[in-house]
């Protein structure tokens, strides 16, 4: 169950795609540094995986053999990519911006600070978000026990709180704020 809604991925420094370290026991280790969905380019959305089966005969198990030992689908939707963060192929409404991003997590007194020009790099009109408010129905029925994604109660689940626990409105933006401005502060300072 890969479902990814409304999410903010940065791309730090260059992005090479291998760093080499020197902590293992042969004194170097690979890593991937690239950041975003795009590793999921060759999965299956949900229509495609679910069209390889027809329910409309007696399954054939040896034919079946590439849907059962394959990639289970990805759903990955209304995600934003800035500074060289890259989306999943499939992705619908995906916001791509390669324009530098600032990013500083300043600390005073026990307060911390974010200052971000994130927010500036993908634009929310009020009243006319391509983001959807994420809930029950959107993220459906989890794949392995068939369960709808619901809260701890049983009782469906919908995530219109922000960090703050703000409600997002009806124009959602992604992330964990429901708002570019906060409690007051500039468009590029939160205070945390």
């Amino acid at each position: 169950d890969d479902r990814f809604y409304n999410n903010i991925f940065v791309q730090k420094g260059s992005g090479d795609s291998k760093v080499v370290m020197h902590d293992s026991d042969t004194g170097t280790d690979s890593e991937n540094r690239m950041v975003g969905t795009f590793v999921f380019d060759d999965y299956p959305t949900y229509d495609e995986w679910f069209s390889q089966f027809d329910f409309s005969k007696p399954a054939n198990m040896k034919a079946l053999e590439p849907a059962h030992f394959g990639h289970l689908p990805v759903w990955s939707e209304g995600n934003v990519y800035l500074g060289g963060a890259k989306p999943y192929k499939k992705e619908k409404h995906a916001v791509v911006n390669e324009a530098p991003v600032e990013i500083e997590l300043k600390e005073s007194n026990g307060k911390y600070t974010l200052k971000t020009n994130i927010y500036e790099l993908f634009a929310v009109n009020e009243g006319s978000s391509p983001f959807k408010m994420i809930d029950t129905e959107i993220l459906g029925t989890a794949f392995e026990p068939e369960q709808l994604f619901e809260d701890t109660d049983g009782t469906p689940i919908r995530f219109d709180r922000d960090y703050f626990d703000d409600h997002r409105g009806e124009t959602v933006i992604p992330g964990p704020f429901a708002k570019a401005e906060l409690r007051g502060l500039s468009r590029t300072s939160i205070l945390l």
